[in-house]
């Protein structure tokens, strides 16, 4: 959503894709480490929020942002690169649409996965296996304690 409040106007989302491009920037609401075509989900949420943007002009021209930078990103790189539309992409603005602050976002998104992320803990739990994440850790090799009264 901060991407199309930056890019303010329909009319000036050429120009400000053409320079996030020259500049290397990532185009967020775009690509998917697993999705390699259209992410399924956005294909629903995108009419939702061309439904929604109906009701509020300032929503309205977020979508029509959305669309017209949508159509950029995917003449460049959905063929190329297969760079598409994530979940993110069109959430936002039906988020928007329902009044919810921006803040919340990242939280809401969170909750609809508590389920499942309980769903798998108590599946572990009950195979009694020992779980291996396939993640490796990429964090600082060690840091020292600092107590919180003396943190910065």
């Amino acid at each position: 959503l901060k991407t199309l409040e930056e890019i303010g106007s329909p009319d000036n989302v050429d120009a400000w894709y053409k320079k996030a491009r020259e500049q290397k920037r990532k185009v967020m609401g775009f690509g998917h480490r697993v999705y390699k075509a259209y992410d399924p989900r956005a294909r629903v949420l995108h009419p939702l929020a061309e439904l929604l943007s109906k009701r509020d002009p300032k929503i309205q021209s977020l979508y029509e942002i959305a669309v017209k930078l949508e159509s950029a990103v995917i003449s460049e790189l959905g063929k190329e690169k297969k760079i598409f539309p994530n979940v993110d992409f069109y959430s936002g603005i039906v988020y928007a649409a329902m009044k919810i602050e921006t803040e919340m976002f990242t939280p809401i998104f969170a909750v609809s996965r508590v389920a499942g992320w309980t769903a798998r803990v108590l599946e572990y739990l009950k195979k009694n296996r020992i779980f291996r994440p396939r993640g490796i850790y990429v964090g600082p090799a060690r840091e020292e304690y600092v107590p919180i009264d003396k943190r910065g």
